[in-house]
């Protein structure tokens, strides 16, 4: 039988006092730690995600903490090389990343605001309502907001609810795999850790 099967779940947390298990607790707590950061360096760390941003914070470090449960747990269904499942992990969270990156590239627009020396991120979405087409023409997104402001109101009436929806939902899955990724191969690599200091 596998070392790994015979740790406990309570030494398993013990082992998070080591590098690894500080990464991820670094990794659980990046949503809320990105508020820390100026705004406009703030909205590369976690999507903006309009009115939907508090509570996808708190549900990702939510997920991200369960996710060091289920790592534990998760090993018996994944390779036994503890090492192999970290190297599985950080190929998904690359993947994870890339996809929120391409995301990103396509529905986050930060607006410059010279008057108060800084720069506003917000999501939108891929099609835009009768209202701004209308309205607007052909203008483009940064100019749209730049025109009409970036208030989760006025973003509403420019892009269409579907649209808005599927966008944010792609960065917030994007975002969180890359995450829940993460936290997994830091918790595995806790459990190598832990495994080899027994011997």
């Amino acid at each position: 039988m596998p070392e790994a099967r015979l740790l406990t779940l309570r030494e398993y947390y013990g082992s998070f006092k080591s590098l690894s298990g500080a990464l991820a607790g670094v990794a659980t707590l990046l949503p809320f730690l990105s508020k820390l950061l100026p705004e406009n360096i703030s909205s590369y760390v976690f999507p903006p995600l309009g009115s939907a941003e508090a509570p996808a914070r708190i549900g990702t470090v939510t997920l991200a903490l369960a996710a060091t449960y289920v790592a534990f747990f998760w090993r018996a269904m994944l390779p036994r090389n503890n090492a192999k499942r970290v190297v599985i992990a950080v190929v998904l969270a690359f993947a994870f990343q890339c996809l929120y990156l391409l995301a990103y590239l396509r529905f986050v627009r930060t607006i410059d605001i010279p008057t108060r020396g800084t720069a506003v991120s917000v999501s939108v979405g891929y099609e835009r309502t009768q209202f701004a087409s209308g309205a607007f023409g052909g203008v483009s997104d940064w100019e749209l907001l730049r025109q009409r402001g970036t208030n989760e109101e006025e973003i509403w009436r420019l892009w269409t609810t579907r649209s808005l929806l599927s966008a944010r939902g792609a960065l917030f899955v994007a975002y969180s795999g890359f995450i829940l990724c993460l936290v997994c191969g830091f918790s595995w690599g806790a459990l190598y850790q832990a495994d080899h200091s027994r011997h």
